[in-house]
């Protein structure tokens, strides 16, 4: 459980009496796939560390609701594979939208809302197809502030381990209600000028951009083969390696590098060294950053354009400050 969190990171803010945004614990991992093995495995290690009571919802393209996942709602492909005896039957549209290469999404959800003071567990697997770039996939989970971190550490060495990605990052994360998204990420743009050690997601912005380069670097961040080979960092994690504030585990798919024993806020308002870690990962990684970066949503990031000073701001301070 995080402990040494400031008190106005803890409570979630509220605009017109409604909860707008609030920090959790997330994993986000862009996915060379799914293959739909390896989308079985994402979904049994979702099942195996969130908790029975929070595993309530499901949805996937075929549905326009929420269904539960006790009594799932079967499309007749799904009811095919009911009759056949294979598992999660409710998935086979979903299988059979990556047998033919066609864009899917999986969700699975608690029912709680980003107002509910324990949080809320959610799992999102989706990939997006376009006829420019080609398939552009992404895993994400969030679990509540009030967990135990190491959560985080297990999924992704877990998926460093089976599954196959370009980059991912774990850690502290700014959450939002998605219709006041625009206001939200107002509020979020102010808070991310202190708190350095805190991921803003937009997965609109950055999904398309993940082929490119790396979003950048949270308590944890996965690398996969084709960024750990490539030759410009190779002295620089060889020289991480070597620090006792940072972990660098090479697993059969990615490389997990872990800083420090948990998630910070990183406050500037008083400095001291937790982020010292983030820093040397960034630096050592700054070559793979990727180069061009839409603007977050917000009147803030977009009025002042400096969506890519947040994003270097561990490697060039003077760019967010």
């Amino acid at each position: 459980m995080m402990s040494s969190l400031p008190p106005d990171l803890m409570n979630p803010v509220r605009l017109n009496g409604r909860v707008a945004c609030r920090l959790m614990l997330d994993l986000t991992a862009y996915l060379v796939g799914p293959t739909e093995q390896e989308l079985e495995y994402l979904i049994s290690l979702y099942e195996r560390l969130c908790p029975k009571d929070r595993l309530v919802k499901y949805k996937i393209a075929e549905l326009q609701y929420w269904a539960p996942v006790a009594q799932p709602h079967l499309t007749a492909s799904g009811r095919a594979a009911a009759a056949a005896g294979v598992p999660r039957p409710y998935l086979e549209p979903v299988r059979r939208r990556i047998r033919e290469g066609r864009a899917f999404e999986i969700q699975y959800w608690d029912g709680r809302g980003i107002d509910e003071a324990d949080g809320s567990w959610s799992f999102s697997c989706r990939r997006v197809h376009l006829q420019a770039s080609g398939h552009h996939s992404f895993v994400r989970v969030l679990i509540p502030l009030q967990s135990d971190p190491g959560i985080l550490t297990a999924l992704a060495g877990a998926l460093a381990k089976h599954v196959a990605l370009y980059s991912g990052h774990a850690g502290l994360t700014f959450t939002y209600d998605p219709w006041l998204k625009e206001a939200a990420f107002n509020h979020i743009y102010a808070q991310a000028r202190r708190y350095w050690g805190i991921d803003i997601e937009d997965l609109n912005a950055t999904l398309l951009q993940m082929k490119k380069g790396i979003k950048g670097v949270s308590w944890l961040t996965l690398l996969g083969q084709a960024y750990m080979a490539d030759l410009r960092i190779q002295p620089a994690l060889a020289a991480l390696g070597k620090r006792t504030d940072v972990v660098v585990e090479r697993r059969a798919m990615a490389t997990l590098l872990l800083a420090g024993a948990q998630p910070v806020a990183g406050d500037q308002h008083r400095p001291d060294n937790t982020l010292a870690p983030y820093i040397a990962i960034a630096q050592a990684l700054q070559p793979l950053m990727v180069p061009m970066h839409p603007d977050f949503s917000g009147e803030k990031f977009v009025r002042n354009g400096n969506t890519t000073g947040w994003l270097n701001r561990f490697t060039d301070p003077g760019g967010w400050r």
